[in-house]
């Protein structure tokens, strides 16, 4: 880990960390929106998480004793611009050493230049919480989701308006993998200084404490954790598995996670009459709850159509499932590029099938490709870890060693 000068660092006003995240919810106090401010704070960081006031957070004021600080609404057009928010960066600036803001889109390379104008002296770093492909119309493959000829130009001039100006305006920007790296710096060459890898992770404090507390079910499921909607895929898994519901009749699939209300007809229809006692939807669960069910699952599935880095897929790593996955964003990456999971393409459904009756049907092989991915967590997305990768970073740009 990391270490400098402590007078040093209690003296630099860059320890004043805020980090903007407009929709913050009970479900990010897991994933890294929430963990990034905690971790910075166990470092020594004063941190601060900035989001609108609304029904997903209303019953939250803290993520693990990080203050969660709640803007009020000021009407659609008023909140596109984050007018809130240049409210109370313009009042709050001297306070602010450090911002940490997500999306390498059009919206934040428009606010950050207004930011930059506000407060000149802040430090800001972009999350850009993708796979690289959204930049790289060569690299976006999926099938399902193919660009016509306006959708990729248009997508590409957003492109390099954005990655023209946020080098002038961030001081630093990170992506999930050296893939997704390599994706961006391949169209977006002069990033190569700004961009650095920074997976996301777990709080494996958390786990253990709850995981001390849960009593595992039987261990023929297979489980889904995420939206449930299309982008996600959950339809896909669905019918892969029906493929073998007879041939595996004590194997059961559930699937958990809030149902998007403009999908849930098609997942009734879906698991109609012969399915509806093997397969459940839970809805959205946390803490022990959803650790139950990692405890209780063999083998978990994302096959998302799109995905830029899936936390779920590295929560059931650690809760030795062995894993299935579509090969999108991070998942060749975080699998260890097949020795800890299996990836098939994204929207096939007979590779999915394939794998899923692989898997039922081999024990060894199961415990084999969950223990390997227990060690790939362990090893990489450790969240503590990580965010002490990123304290030096921080501290040198506030020194001017950055480049």
């Amino acid at each position: 880990m990391y270490k400098h000068n402590i007078e040093e660092a209690i003296a630099n006003p860059v320890r004043n960390v805020v980090l903007w995240f407009p929709y913050f919810s009970k479900i990010h106090l897991l994933k890294d929106p929430g963990q990034i401010p905690v971790y910075l704070s166990r470092m020594g960081y004063n941190v601060r998480i900035l989001t609108y006031d609304d029904e997903r957070n209303k019953n939250l004021s803290a993520a693990d004793k990080v203050e969660l600080v709640k803007l009020q609404k000021h009407g659609k057009l008023l909140q596109l611009v984050d007018i809130p928010l240049l409210c109370y960066v313009l009042k709050n600036r001297k306070n602010i050493g450090c911002m940490i803001l997500y999306f390498a889109n059009l919206r934040t390379t428009a606010l950050l230049v207004i930011l930059k104008l506000l407060n000149a002296k802040t430090l800001y770093i972009v999350k850009m919480d993708s796979d690289g492909r959204l930049y790289d119309n060569r690299a976006f493959k999926n099938r399902v989701f193919k660009l016509n000829l306006t959708r990729k130009v248009f997508r590409r001039i957003v492109g390099e308006i954005t990655f023209r100006v946020l080098p002038f305006t961030a001081n630093l920007m990170s992506i999930e993998s050296p893939e997704a790296r390599q994706r961006v710096l391949n169209i977006y060459p002069w990033l190569e200084h700004k961009l650095v890898v920074l997976p996301n992770g777990i709080n494996r404090h958390w786990f253990d404490e709850m995981s001390r507390t849960v009593q595992a079910d039987d261990d023929k499921t297979i489980l889904f954790v995420g939206r449930v909607e299309h982008i996600k895929g959950p339809d896909l898994l669905i019918r892969a598995f029906s493929r073998l519901k007879d041939k595996y009749p004590d194997w059961k699939l559930e699937l958990v996670g809030e149902i998007i209300p403009s999908f849930r007809a098609e997942m009734e229809h879906l698991i109609s009459e012969n399915l509806k006692d093997r397969v459940v939807l839970t809805g959205p669960l946390y803490g022990r709850d959803l650790v139950q069910k990692y405890m209780s699952a063999s083998i978990f599935c994302l096959p998302s159509r799109i995905e830029s880095f899936g936390i779920a897929l590295v929560e059931a790593m650690y809760f030795n499932n062995a894993v299935i996955s579509a090969e999108t964003g991070a998942a060749r990456y975080m699998l260890d590029y097949g020795d800890a999971g299996m990836i098939f393409d994204a929207g096939d459904i007979d590779q999915l099938t394939a794998c899923l009756d692989r898997l039922i049907g081999d024990e060894i092989l199961r415990k084999r490709l969950a223990t390997a991915a227990k060690l790939r967590c362990e090893k990489l997305f450790d969240g503590e870890s990580i965010i002490s990768e990123l304290d030096p970073h921080v501290f040198n740009m506030s020194k001017g060693l950055f480049v």
